[in-house]
């Protein structure tokens, strides 16, 4: 997974979970969303099937700047 400012990658973790949702707060300790057009969001790879998932941090959660 990997923390982004718009579309800069500011930080990279890999984590494992039934989810990636889970997977990400699992690296961040912090819980997330669906991501809409925040600034501040969450990219998770699944290397198993390839897929990407988009993440914002929830209220309160913002990211580590």
């Amino acid at each position: 997974m990997e923390e982004m400012i718009g579309d800069m990658p500011i930080s990279h973790r890999v984590a494992s979970a039934d989810t990636p949702w889970e997977a990400t707060r699992k690296a961040t300790g912090k819980d997330v969303t669906a991501r809409k057009d925040e600034r501040f969001w969450v990219r998770v790879t699944d290397e198993g099937n390839r897929t990407v998932y988009k993440y914002a941090f929830k209220s309160g959660a913002s990211g580590r700047l």
